[in-house]
């Protein structure tokens, strides 16, 4: 079985998890500000906690905040929860990401911050939209969201140091891992001071046992991810279990609430972690886009499938391409997994038209692009550790099945 993502673990970061620093922590935001050019970098044990504080601490309760309404939950859900009200903006026709001239005219002085997204890694002019959108709201905040994208780069800039703040994730199958975490990117030392004194006042330290219990994660993660053990994983995630259950929490698409956890400090085996794929996160990136050159060249001409714009400077975090016949996706899925391919399906739902968005007042109507995106994307496995042999079986696979469907 070919997983759908897998950490790019090595004995380097099961080292680093039993034997570190005091300092860590310090040392983790320390590189990661020196890796993206910004003068801060602060950790959260969510990419969604980064997001929850940074509204909190520009402190504009009641305002509007900017997204896409095609874009993971958790966004707008910080933004809920942090006392101000989401402002969907639908696709482009031709991109995952968001429509750029949506974003400019939905800016109003009712707006207090956007924040525009790289949807699986693909990169877009970030510059160009902050310049429109403050020609209509001088004071407007923006926020780049890089959970997905990392470090992707627009003419050469990091999409993470164009805005006045971006926001990372370092969860499993994010371009790399300290098994949960996030972090708050920026330039900006008033909004810096703001985000670390409201995250230091407000979040607690989590308990000896707590790290003993993340410890035991980071070692059943890679285990359970590992060649031997990945098809009973799959089996497992497929049925209802407690870690499907556990899944299906984690992702909170119909309640609009965060994790238990949210307000409580990295831990220092997770920094740990991150120091160490942090200096391996480029060699990570160049395999990614080597397995989706691949993809591309093998793909380009199936009538069936529409290829997606990877713009130069995209990173290609989570491959994906969109099908033609959205009504046979589950039918794909169901094919490939048994051919031992986990195909997937992050983004499968607009966010306005979750139930408990619809509770709200909002409605899908006006995002019939982000529905199409929603319903025809299928996501393929693009992870460093796979193998040439595994690549070449992906590409088998889809255009057997695929190929084969509508023969």
């Amino acid at each position: 079985m070919i997983p759908a993502s897998r950490p790019n673990y090595s004995y380097r970061e099961l080292k680093a998890s039993l034997f570190h620093s005091p300092g860590v922590m310090e040392e983790f935001e320390g590189e990661m500000a020196a890796h993206f050019g910004v003068r801060h970098a602060i950790t959260f044990p969510y990419g969604r906690s980064a997001m929850f504080t940074a509204l909190k601490a520009i402190d504009r309760p009641g305002g509007e905040v900017i997204q896409p309404a095609y874009n993971c939950v958790v966004v707008a859900h910080a933004s809920f929860l942090a006392g101000y009200n989401p402002v969907f903006v639908d696709t482009l026709p031709d991109s995952p990401n968001q429509d750029p001239e949506q974003m400019i005219d939905r800016t109003t002085s009712r707006t207090v911050a956007a924040i525009p997204t790289s949807i699986f890694g693909i990169n877009f002019d970030a510059a160009d939209l902050i310049e429109a959108m403050r020609r209509r709201n001088k004071g407007i905040i923006i926020f780049i969201d890089c959970c997905q994208c990392f470090d992707a780069r627009w003419n050469g800039q990091m999409l993470a140091g164009c805005g006045d703040g971006a926001f990372l994730a370092f969860g499993i199958g994010k371009p790399m891992t300290s098994l949960y975490g996030g972090a708050f990117l920026t330039n900006r030392e008033s909004l810096a001071q703001s985000v670390r004194r409201y995250r230091n006042a407000t979040f607690t330290k989590r308990s000896g046992m707590r790290g003993v219990m993340r410890w035991l994660y980071f070692v059943a993660s890679w285990t359970a991810l590992s060649v031997p053990f990945v098809r009973f994983t799959d089996i497992m995630m497929n049925i209802d279990t407690p870690l499907r259950n556990y899944l299906m929490m984690l992702r909170a698409r119909e309640t609009i609430c965060l994790p238990a956890d949210n307000q409580t400090m990295m831990l220092p085996l997770e920094a740990a972690i991150g120091k160490e794929q942090l200096r391996r996160v480029s060699t990570f990136m160049g395999r990614r886009r080597e397995i989706a050159a691949i993809y591309e060249r093998e793909f380009e001409g199936l009538p069936e499938i529409q290829l997606l714009p990877w713009t130069e400077g995209s990173t290609y975090t989570i491959y994906s391409i969109r099908l033609k016949r959205p009504e046979d996706r589950v039918r794909i899925l169901a094919s490939l997994r048994k051919r031992g391919i986990q195909g997937s399906t992050i983004l499968d739902y607009v966010i306005p038209g979750l139930d408990c968005y619809r509770e709200k007042g909002y409605s899908p109507v006006p995002f019939s692009r982000a529905g199409y995106w929603a319903a025809s994307v299928l996501n393929l496995p693009n992870h460093p550790s796979m193998t040439e042999k595994q690549v070449r079986t992906v590409v088998g696979a889809v255009r057997e099945v695929i190929g084969g469907m509508y023969a």
